[in-house]
C-alpha cells in the first residue's frame, strides 16, 4: 500500500462522509486523483515532511507491537526526532507557530498548494478537463494551536488567493490536521470554516486502509 494511495482513498472517504449530498461515488483516477462524475476533478496531495511520515510509521508500529517492537524501529525513531510516542499519543515536534504563518509550519501546507497549482497549469501534466477542480491536503498540523485560529485561517485563505490564480483554479481547498478536522477554503466565495471531525477521521483511516487492500466496505 504507497502513501499515495491512501491519501486517495483516504480523501475519498472523507469527502463522501462530510459533504454526502455533493459526492456520493467518488472514482479513483489520475490527473486529477478523484473524480465525480464529469463535473469535478479533485487533486489529492500531503504536505507532512517524509521524516515526519516514516516516524508516525514507526512510532504506530511499536505501539502496536509493545514490548516486542523491533530495536530498529526504536532506534529510527531516535534518529528522526520528528514524532514522539506520550501519554497523550503520536506528538509531532512541528516546531512553533507565529502569527506570520510563512515562519511557521504553516508553510508546508501553503507550499504544497503552490506546487499542485503550477502542475494543474502545465501543459505537458494532461489533466482531464472537468468544469470543477478541487484539491485535498492531508496534514499532520496542529491548527487549533495557532494564535488566533480565526486569524490564520483569513490569513491562509488570502495566501491560497494569491497563489490560485491563473486559468486552471481550485475552486476548493481541503486541509485535514491533527485535530482530526477538516478545514475547508471556499476561494469562490473567499471564505473559510471548519468541520470538527472528532473520532471520525481514524475511522476513516481505517476505511482508506481496507479500501487500498481491496475489501469491500459495507
Amino acid at each position: 500500500m504507497t502513501q499515495k494511495r491512501f491519501d486517495e482513498y483516504f480523501a475519498k472517504a472523507v469527502l463522501e462522509y462530510c459533504f454526502p449530498k455533493r459526492f456520493t461515488d467518488l472514482r479513483i483516477a489520475d490527473k486529477p486523483d478523484l473524480h465525480y462524475g464529469n463535473e469535478i476533478g479533485i487533486e489529492v496531495t500531503n504536505c507532512t515532511p517524509g521524516d515526519v511520515r516514516e516516524g508516525f510509521v514507526r512510532c504506530r508500529r511499536v505501539q502496536a507491537c509493545g514490548e516486542l517492537a523491533s530495536n530498529c524501529d526504536l532506534e529510527r525513531i531516535k534518529q528522526l526526532k520528528a514524532v514522539q510516542i506520550t501519554e497523550r499519543g503520536l506528538i509531532w515536534n512541528q516546531g512553533t507557530y507565529t502569527e506570520n504563518i510563512e515562519n511557521s509550519p504553516l508553510q508546508t501546507f501553503i507550499d504544497a498548494v503552490a506546487c499542485k497549482v503550477e502542475k494543474l497549469n502545465n501543459p505537458n501534466a494532461n489533466y482531464a478537463e472537468l468544469k470543477s477542480y478541487e484539491l485535498f491536503v492531508n496534514s499532520a498540523l496542529d491548527i487549533a494551536d495557532s494564535t488566533g485560529i480565526w486569524k490564520t485561517l483569513s490569513q491562509l485563505l488570502s495566501r491560497i488567493a494569491q497563489i490560485n490564480i491563473q486559468a486552471r483554479k481550485f475552486d476548493f481547498v481541503y486541509l485535514t490536521t491533527i485535530n482530526q478536522s477538516l478545514v475547508i477554503f471556499d476561494m469562490k466565495q473567499g471564505f473559510a470554516y471548519i468541520k470538527h471531525l472528532y473520532n471520525r477521521l481514524e475511522q476513516m483511516e481505517k476505511i482508506a486502509i481496507d479500501l487500498c487492500r481491496g475489501v469491500k466496505i459495507e
